[in-house]
């Protein structure tokens, strides 16, 4: 998580249970299905600097390519952007997903953009891109509905 956050000297893991109305909701906007084994609970971290403050939030993230699962890992800043995002392990063939012109499209983007994230590389794209694309979109419109829409 570090390397997300390079000024971090701890986490704190969130658990947030979800209910099925939150569930619905989520895949609504997200216009997909939740996968096995995130439907009922959604984590996240919360980097703190070394004193203890918060500068940021990470997600680890599981999606379908076309031979298996694509996990990647990705870093929102206070102001809800993404600042960076990797790919921790895939054993997809065409690899433009772990390509930095590709990745960096999503640096910069705030939350409040999710449901318009599409893939960059748009009919050039394949199954590893559209994975990170809507892996993506999940777990920002998750956060948007359990977290943010919980404190209004």
């Amino acid at each position: 998580m570090t390397r997300l956050f390079p000024r971090a000297r701890d986490y704190r893991t969130v658990s947030v249970q979800i209910s099925p109305q939150q569930l619905a909701k989520i895949e609504e906007r997200s216009q997909t299905t939740v996968l096995p084994g995130q439907r009922e609970q959604f984590q996240y971290y919360e980097m703190l600097n070394s004193d203890g403050e918060l500068i940021g939030y990470t997600q680890a993230m599981t999606q379908r390519g076309e031979f298996g699962a694509i996990e990647f890992v990705f870093g929102i800043s206070k102001e809800l952007e993404i600042i960076e995002i990797y790919i921790q392990r895939s054993r997809e063939r065409h690899n433009q997903f772990r390509e930095e012109s590709f990745l960096s499209y999503f640096i910069g983007k705030n939350i409040s953009q999710s449901e318009e994230l599409e893939d960059p590389l748009g009919e050039n794209g394949n199954a590893g891109t559209k994975a990170i694309v809507t892996g993506l979109k999940k777990a920002l419109i998750a956060y948007d509905e359990l977290v943010l829409k919980k404190s209004d």
